[in-house]
């Protein structure tokens, strides 16, 4: 799976950029909030690299031009693919820099 769109890299706009989560993690910590209630959080950090294309990730892997992280609240719900990496592209295209980037 990866996501296909275009991106700006330092001022210049790449069409077809492939875009691969190559890492994803997610952390459940108990904390206490204000009153002492113990409160469970869940948290997921991802790690995406940019290609020029497909062919460039097919042919050379280690040939990316960009890398971001991110973070995001994976969800454990019933009925939802708990599939971390899959959870992971769902929440790079909510973010507004890459909504109109496509499944591949």
């Amino acid at each position: 799976m990866a996501l296909k769109g275009t991106v700006v890299y330092k001022g210049i706009s790449i069409a077809d950029t492939h875009c691969v989560i190559t890492r994803a993690n997610q952390d459940c910590n108990y904390n206490k909030d204000i009153d002492g209630n113990v409160v469970k959080t869940l948290l997921a950090y991802c790690n995406v690299k940019f290609y020029k294309d497909a062919a460039t990730y097919a042919a050379t892997p280690e040939l990316y031009y960009d890398q971001k992280e991110f973070q995001f609240t994976p969800s454990v719900a019933n009925g939802v693919n708990l599939n971390i990496i899959k959870q992971a592209y769902a929440a790079m295209k909510a973010l507004a820099a890459y909504d109109d980037f496509t499944d591949v």
